[in-house]
């Protein structure tokens, strides 16, 4: 019975070790994470690796907060066709520390594409998104990952993209 009691006291020593820990890394993580990504969209369960990203991410990242996540996209390949494709997601983010140096990054908001042709044609879509990003961090670098859903009206199903990233860590000093 004791051998049980001083295990069980362990174990729970050791859980409240991890979990400080984890908060810990969480308050060294403040401000803005910003950084570059490429991208594979998709619809249903087809990716479009053709129709490939590249964008900007910009997520702001407060202990226990809720921040700003925005990120600003487009589709090199359909300049070559004539077509510039310019994608805006903005919302919020609600961040967590999983582990020292990993962060879980959950967020939801609006989606925007704009597209011009050569020809004269083009349009705007907006809709709704939702996603979740991890970032694997050390020191001021971090890799960044992540899918979001698109829901845009007119479109039976969610487009979604996966992103891989680089983002720079902002922490307190």
């Amino acid at each position: 019975m004791r051998a049980r009691s001083v295990t069980l006291i362990l174990l729970l020593t050791a859980v409240a070790e991890q979990a400080s820990a984890q908060v810990d890394s969480t308050s060294k993580v403040d401000g803005w994470l910003i950084g570059m990504s490429v991208g594979v969209p998709g619809y249903r369960s087809s990716p479009e690796p053709a129709l490939f990203t590249i964008g900007a991410n910009f997520t702001e990242v407060h202990p226990g907060r809720l921040g700003p996540d925005f990120s600003l996209g487009t589709m090199p390949r359909l300049f070559g066709e004539g077509v510039a494709v310019v994608g805006v997601r903005g919302g919020v983010v609600l961040p967590f520390a999983l582990a020292p140096h990993l962060l879980l990054l959950p967020s939801v908001g609006t989606s925007f594409v704009f597209a011009a042709a050569s020809s004269g044609g083009g349009g705007a879509f907006a809709g709704i998104n939702g996603g979740v990003a991890t970032v694997l961090y050390d020191g001021s670098l971090g890799l960044r990952t992540g899918i979001t859903w698109h829901r845009f009206q007119g479109v039976s199903e969610p487009i979604w993209l996966f992103e891989v990233g680089l983002v720079t860590i902002p922490t307190l000093r």
